[in-house]
């Protein structure tokens, strides 16, 4: 005889009382101290306190992202600190989202040729960084492959504005254990196009890193949950964010009135008015002033994406 809905909800266990850890590891330290979010999947949380004591437990009434630093309270994470810097994006379907928090730099991760060099989201992931108060790193894997000469161009351009590059290649190792300098003492997100190899260079910067992809299923998460972001200490100190799944990147989150500021070459043109969004409206010397084109239809889209 089947049993009734009740009769099974009985015997499932307490929810506060799941913990990813055995009884014979350290249970966390005491609901005074903060913890911090090293992953999140639906509304459970796994957390790691400073000794690298995890459990992963249900949050109430807090809205958790990766790296945010937590108070837990009776089995629940209850309160989150104030973040130094975010990174959030919007997409079609839903509104503002906030991927990570107190991340020192955003590691942008591209291609040289396969998937082919995209601009325009390397745009949009430098604006995200700069309003979210990080600093960005544009990271060029399979360079081994070969580079084209206009990405070469591009990667130029960048560097003049301020955004310095990384060449690597996540296949052969070229490169990895320069970038992985760059890392040390920070906390870096990194995020990229679907291609790009950007699991194969976290493979290579933390060895032994493995998705944890249905480990959170006994705790929790359903059957309709998207892959979650997963923060990993590096051997030689500082941590990688990793972020898959990005399909869609949208900065709508930036007033539209702000975005020049994030284009420094739009900063302090003499167009007729002051609050020239340089859409080429009258008395606007954006397209004679500015050398780079490409980047001035770039701004232009996301101007029309932007509050």
């Amino acid at each position: 005889m089947r049993r009734s809905e009740e009769e099974e909800e009985a015997e499932r266990p307490d929810p506060r009382q799941r913990r990813h850890v055995s009884r014979r590891e350290p249970t966390l330290k005491s609901s005074a101290e903060w913890l911090e979010a090293v992953e999140r999947v639906g509304r459970w949380v796994r957390v790691r306190d400073d000794r690298g004591v995890e459990a992963v437990l249900p949050t109430r009434g807090a809205h958790v992202v990766v790296a945010d630093r937590v108070r837990v309270a009776e089995g629940l994470v209850v309160e989150t600190a104030p973040r130094r810097t975010v990174l959030e994006r919007t997409g079609e379907t839903a509104g503002v989202r906030i991927v990570a928090s107190n991340a020192d730099q955003m590691l942008i991760v591209a291609a040289a040729s396969d998937p082919p060099f995209r601009p325009g989201l390397v745009d949009r992931m430098l604006v995200a960084a700069a309003y979210g108060g990080m600093t960005p790193l544009l990271v060029l894997n399979k360079c081994d492959a070969g580079m084209p000469e206009e990405v070469l161009e591009w990667l130029a351009r960048y560097e003049a504005l301020g955004c310095p590059v990384a060449l690597v290649s996540a296949q052969t190792g070229q490169g990895v254990d320069e970038l992985a300098a760059l890392l040390v003492g920070k906390t870096s997100v990194l995020l990229g196009h679907s291609g790009v190899g950007k699991s194969t260079l976290v493979a290579r910067l933390i060895p032994g890193a493995v998705a944890l992809t249905g480990e959170l299923d006994a705790w929790g998460r359903g059957r309709h949950t998207t892959t979650s972001a997963r923060m990993y200490n590096l051997a030689g100190g500082g941590r990688v964010i990793d972020v898959p799944g990005i399909r869609e990147f949208g900065v709508g989150q930036v007033p539209r009135t702000e975005l020049r500021r994030y284009f420094p070459e739009l900063l302090d043109l003499p167009c007729k008015f002051r609050d020239c969004l340089h859409l080429g409206d009258e008395g606007c010397v954006a397209e004679a002033a500015v050398t780079w084109p490409e980047r001035l239809e770039s701004y232009r889209k996301l101007v029309e994406e932007c509050l």
